[in-house]
């Protein structure tokens, strides 16, 4: 098996070969348990966590770049699922060999060298691959996604996916000062995800986190890449009446628009890929958004979600529409994955567009929604999170105190 491995990554281009690493004998399969990511544009590193040492092989292979690891006698623990990308790695994925090698696969935007070692032994089994060089590779916080039923599930953050609005060649909405709508939704989006990233218990990803232009169905598959928990796509557009102001919440709706506003709202988004110049030859973006029964369930889930942040955003500011409002957003379209849009101000009224550019106001909003989250998530956990095993811990207190107030 070794020798055809070898022959096929000289004939696919090998660039570099890590030494072989020796944990551990292994008398019985190995278990990997969780994958960690943390990468920048310049480097990353991979960890992965296993049941025990195993012997490995790591490699790398060009057109596409990829760093590749061989695990002998190991096996993916059920429903560990890959990280999604991340800085200069653009897909890591799984792959069980007939012989029993669990092989894992790094896709990268450029070459790096590989390099891998084993943490201490107080930290357990944890497989480290270095990508690049071990500076780069640190600058961002490590993202873990663990199997549901490994001995250390019970404890996984709930997962945001943030949506800057627009980007790159679609400057979105533009205000009376020249503040482009692309550039405060993604202002407002890094200071939320540094706000979701504080609470225990929650960790966001950025679908961008520069200015770069995405369909918008590219905007849900990354947020199905990160196995998000809740969507939020950040806004703030404009109307042609410059005194309009305030926020609002949008979800995906059932049966038409909630008003002529959020009908005209959805329709100017959902034309943004075409705006942009994407796919001028495919008119999809523009059909009618369809509901099948498991996404009109998702959208009960996105509505309460939706009315916990709008109650928070009340505390911002003006709020221009007290309910959640509908209306057939295309990136909302998601079948498993709550969705919500934040118009979080309207960049068409000029006292608004000023506070759009000032990080304290940012910061405000952010504060708000972070907020919002965290409420509906404490009283609606997802199975496996931290905040299921809080809720699970506090309902056994109150029956606890209910028994020992019985006489």
């Amino acid at each position: 098996m070794i020798r055809k491995i070898f022959r096929e990554g000289f004939a696919a281009g090998v660039i570099g070969l890590g030494a072989l690493s020796l944990g551990s004998s292994l008398g019985s399969a190995a278990e990997l348990r969780a994958v960690e990511l943390s990468a920048s544009d310049d480097g990353a590193q991979l960890t992965l966590d296993l049941s025990e040492g195993a012997q490995h092989k790591l490699f790398t292979l060009e057109h596409p770049d990829r760093v590749v690891v061989d695990l002998p006698n190991t096996h993916l623990a059920d429903g560990v699922r890959a990280p999604g990308p991340e800085g200069v790695v653009t897909e890591v994925r799984f792959g069980a060999q007939p012989d029993g090698t669990l092989r894992v696969v790094a896709e990268l935007k450029s070459a790096l060298p590989a390099h891998s070692g084993w943490a201490p032994e107080e930290e357990g089994h944890r497989l480290i691959l270095t990508l690049g060089e071990p500076a780069a590779a640190a600058q961002a916080p490590p993202k873990t996604v663990r199997a549901p039923h490994a001995p250390r599930e019970g404890d996984r953050d709930v997962i945001i996916a943030v949506d800057a609005g627009h980007g790159g060649e679609d400057p979105g909405a533009i205000g009376r000062g020249g503040t482009r709508e692309k550039d405060v939704t993604l202002a407002i989006a890094r200071a939320l995800a540094q706000r979701i990233d504080a609470e225990p218990g929650m960790r966001a990803v950025l679908t961008r986190d520069r200015d770069e232009f995405l369909e918008l169905r590219e905007r849900i598959r990354r947020a199905h890449a990160a196995h998000a928990d809740m969507f939020i796509s950040v806004h703030a557009d404009s109307i042609r009446d410059r005194s309009v102001s305030g926020a609002s919440v949008y979800v995906l709706s059932v049966h038409g628009a909630s008003s002529e506003a959020a009908r005209w709202l959805a329709e100017r988004e959902n034309a943004a890929d075409l705006a942009a110049g994407a796919r001028r030859d495919d008119q999809s973006t523009l059909e009618p958004v369809l509901i099948d029964a498991a996404q009109n369930q998702i959208i009960g889930v996105s509505a309460s979600a939706a009315e916990r942040v709008m109650s928070a955003l009340e505390g911002v500011g003006e709020v221009r529409k007290a309910q959640v409002q509908r209306a057939g957003f295309v990136v909302l379209k998601s079948r498993d994955i709550p969705s919500m849009l934040i118009e979080t101000a309207y960049i068409s009224n000029p006292a608004e567009e000023r506070r759009l550019r000032s990080a304290r106001e940012q910061a405000r909003f952010a504060d708000a929604i972070a907020g919002g989250l965290r409420s509906y998530f404490t009283q609606n956990p997802p199975d496996g999170t931290r905040f299921k095993q809080e809720h699970r811990g506090s309902l056994v207190s109150a029956g606890g105190a209910a028994l020992a107030a019985t006489p």
